[in-house]
């Protein structure tokens, strides 16, 4: 009798605490899904719904215009890759000069 009431009350206190945790994760979830709804909406070509960013539909392949996000031109994608590859290469030609010359 007496380890009987210690088990319950552990039992109890365990089950509260996980409880506990999966109403915190299902608060996250739940807060997920909305901020999901709020972002989505149908596509004009087949209906389905989609993502306010996307730029093609998953479903029907047709293009969408997106409301809040707008994509790099591929001209613009061109000229910041190369100002990386050659800021990228300045460093690296730097970082072997200073090792052969001032190690």
């Amino acid at each position: 009798m007496f380890c009987a009431a210690p088990l319950a009350f552990c039992k109890e206190v365990w089950y509260n605490r996980s409880m506990k945790k999966n109403t915190v994760y299902e608060d996250r979830e739940e807060k997920r899904r909305k901020d999901i709804e709020r972002h989505t909406l149908a596509c004009p070509h087949c209906g389905k719904p989609v993502l306010d960013h996307m730029t093609e539909c998953p479903h029907c392949k047709e293009k969408l215009k997106p409301t809040a996000y707008q994509p790099l031109s591929d001209e613009k994608i061109k000229k910041i890759r190369i100002i990386t590859y050659s800021v990228g290469a300045a460093v690296a030609i730097a970082l072997i000069v200073y090792l052969i010359f001032f190690r």
